[in-house]
């Protein structure tokens, strides 16, 4: 009988990057949370060619191609369901990867997700959504210095389950790939180094924060690093926080959130609460007041969850 998985992929919540611009120290340090919705759902089964269907799929295809052929791959790749690109939710890492992955499964092989991230040209700046995939949880990669090939995993914890995200895209979409790379790879000479050690800081609070459970300090730590890491950006972002999320924050604010921050570039924006009861009452608040999608996900705790099929 023809091996088929089914792949499921969390959703990864982006809480700040240290050290973007300045040369010469490690770049790129950067944390995220795995959450349990929106989803990729992507089915691989075996097949005499290599094929990609459903939502997505030209671009999924362009990416797995030179990593099929290399590792001598085929199969046919349905895309279910998949997350909009550029919105700040790792969509694009969870989608190649579930493809890769679930490619490599039904020719009983098992390459590491690191290795396909590597080989189809993800994680160029954070290994967090690569992470996210492989380990769920909260994740801190190392960045990269100049010999990194890819970015290492410093820290792999596991996120109180309890604490609630609140989840708003506003419209709009956030920067795509080629504009991200003009941004990375100029030299900013405007921003102070004493930046990159506020964030530092506020980074190793926030780990700190999770490990202890503490959500008092988790969401101080949160938005500290979301405005010190934003005004790194705010050049090219329009503010701390971009044009098209900070009426999103301004309004989860509004509401009692304290710990807020956007994901990525956005427009997706998120606020986490100690309880499901808060999120649901503040949801009700945000829904007639936001133009744009607004949600309750929870923390997930593993990474893409693998199922054989028949």
């Amino acid at each position: 009988m023809a091996r088929k998985v089914k792949i499921n992929t969390p959703s990864r919540l982006h809480f700040g990057m240290v050290n973007p611009f300045i040369r010469g120290a490690r770049r790129y340090i950067s944390a995220g949370v795995a959450v349990s919705y929106p989803n990729n759902i992507v089915i691989v089964k075996e097949g005499s060619e290599l094929r990609v269907e459903g939502c997505r799929s030209d671009e999924v295809f362009t990416r797995i191609k030179d990593f099929a052929v290399k590792h001598g791959l085929k199969g046919i790749i349905e895309i279910r369901e998949c997350i909009p690109r550029h919105i700040g939710l790792g969509s694009t890492t969870q989608l190649v990867l579930a493809a890769g992955y679930g490619l490599a499964l039904v020719n009983n092989r098992l390459i590491d997700p690191v290795e396909i991230a590597v080989e189809t040209g993800l994680g160029k700046y954070s290994g967090v959504g690569t992470y996210v995939f492989k380990h769920g949880g909260f994740v801190v990669d190392m960045g990269r210095s100049g010999s990194t090939v890819f970015p290492p995993l410093l820290t792999r914890l596991e996120f109180p389950e309890e604490w609630v995200f609140i989840i708003a895209i506003p419209s709009g979409s956030g920067l795509d790939e080629e504009r991200e790379d003009r941004i990375f790879t100029e030299e900013n000479r405007n921003i102070p180094v004493e930046l990159t050690w506020k964030a530092s800081y506020h980074l190793i609070e926030l780990s700190s924060a999770v490990v202890e459970r503490d959500f008092d300090s988790f969401v101080k730590a949160l938005t500290a690093l979301q405005e010190t890491v934003g005004s790194m950006f705010s050049r090219y972002q329009g503010g701390v926080f971009s044009v098209n999320s900070a009426r999103a924050i301004e309004l989860l604010r509004e509401n009692g959130v304290e710990g807020v921050g956007q994901s990525s570039w956005g427009p997706a924006v998120y606020g986490v609460v100690k309880g499901l009861e808060e999120a649901e009452a503040i949801l009700e608040k945000l829904r007639p007041r936001l133009d744009g999608k607004v949600f309750i996900t929870s923390p997930r705790n593993k990474g893409a969850e693998v199922v054989e099929e028949k």
